[in-house]
């Protein structure tokens, strides 16, 4: 049976990172915020109503077709928490929603690791995008906290698909 799962967090967490593993280890459908916001739309700035719509919608197309669903991105709360509880209403499967529970600081560090993304953008533009805690309007979340690896988190939702 197909399951959704989201990973939240700010810049630098490492929501990416976690999801794609995931997608090779389930041989999921992997729904990257920033690629449908700047690489199909070409947006730049706020959340547009499009976006929030486009990306629920390639979810709910892929679950429809028994396709494990893993989306990745800030997800603001503010702009998603209404199309997240659809998803989760309308999905018969498991739904898995985790949120990266980090620092400022830390998320800055983990930045310096992605040399990829230092030309892209910086602290000043993270500064301004990070929300600290920011969960979801009735919705239940897993925190995922700066202690736990890459490797911990990918085996603690795969756990959880398997124990569906």
């Amino acid at each position: 049976m197909a399951t959704l799962i989201v990973l939240r967090g700010n810049s630098g967490s490492g929501k990416s990172t976690v999801a794609r593993v995931l997608q090779r280890e389930l041989g999921a459908v992997w729904i990257e915020q920033d690629y449908f916001r700047r690489g199909i739309l070409g947006e730049t700035g706020n959340y547009s109503t499009l976006s929030v719509e486009l990306i629920e919608n390639a979810a709910a197309l892929a679950l429809a077709h028994g396709r494990t669903t893993v989306m990745d991105g800030m997800f603001n709360a503010s702009k998603y928490s209404a199309a997240f509880g659809r998803l989760n209403a309308g999905h018969s499967g498991p739904n898995l929603f985790y949120a990266y529970e980090l620092t400022l600081e830390e998320t800055l560090r983990r930045h310096q690791t992605r040399p990829h993304k230092l030309a892209d953008f910086g602290e000043k533009q993270m500064r301004g995008w990070y929300h600290g805690w920011d969960p979801l309007e009735g919705i239940v979340e897993q925190r995922i906290g700066a202690g736990e690896t890459v490797e911990e988190t990918v085996q603690r939702i795969v756990a959880e698909v398997h124990k569906q």
